[in-house]
């Protein structure tokens, strides 16, 4: 199998979307990207940035519209960002197909998720606007159930099958090498904030009264 597979029917999954404000007017736009999502149904069309000569997605490339299959850990991660609007995205034609999600040639908002605590008028003003639906999610288990419902997202299974052992066993290969690097970064930026923090308190500590001893005996210095 290619690792770019021409889909027949769309592919549903989890991502989450910004929100650009010009003059009144309110759109979605990728987190990473101010750029906005067109509006009324309409398909954003992926483009690579860094290699504007081949088609997106593309293999050993990040180019194309990110979303993630729907799992409970999915669904945590898009309710996290507090200042972000979590959502299900419609993917089609051309897919690059991972493990925890997938790249798409060509995508479009499905459904807008509001939790508790989050603007529910802005999320229905933008759904409105690109012709979502709005679903209204207590947490990750009301997101999982609702996608299982419907039977929007592939399983573990599926995922498994498409896959296949051989791209499978290098998919999980390549997760726990990127879980390891994730760790050593956090390790590494960890023990440089433990160092700045130690060498401020030697630099700025008061060492206070310090008890010496000489041939007169003990004595206190500061």
């Amino acid at each position: 199998m290619n690792d770019s597979t021409l889909l027949a029917s769309p592919l549903y999954g989890l991502r989450t979307w910004s929100v650009l404000r010009d003059e009144g007017i309110e759109r979605l736009a990728g987190t990473q990207n101010e750029t906005a999502w067109p509006v009324g149904g309409a398909w954003l069309e992926a483009a690579c940035a860094e290699h504007p000569d081949h088609g997106a997605p593309a293999p050993a490339c990040h180019c194309g519209i990110h979303a993630l299959h729907p799992s409970r850990a999915a669904a945590r991660r898009v309710l996290a960002p507090r200042g972000a609007i979590p959502g299900i995205v419609e993917g089609q034609g051309a897919v690059e197909l991972h493990l925890d999600g997938f790249r798409a040639e060509r995508a479009r908002p499905y459904a807008l998720m509001v939790a508790p605590g989050r603007n529910a008028r802005l999320v229905a003003r933008l759904a409105a606007a690109y012709d979502a639906e709005v679903v209204e999610v207590d947490g990750p288990d009301a997101i999982l159930g609702w996608c299982r419902e419907r039977g929007l997202g592939l399983t573990p299974a599926v995922v498994a099958e498409v896959l296949g052992s051989d791209r499978l066993t290098e998919a999980k290969s390549r997760t726990r090498r990127r879980r390891r690097r994730d760790a050593l970064r956090f390790a590494a930026v960890a023990a440089v904030v433990a160092l700045a923090l130690g060498v401020g308190l030697l630099a700025t500590g008061d060492p206070g009264d310090r008890e010496l001893s000489g041939r007169a005996g003990p004595a206190n210095v500061r």
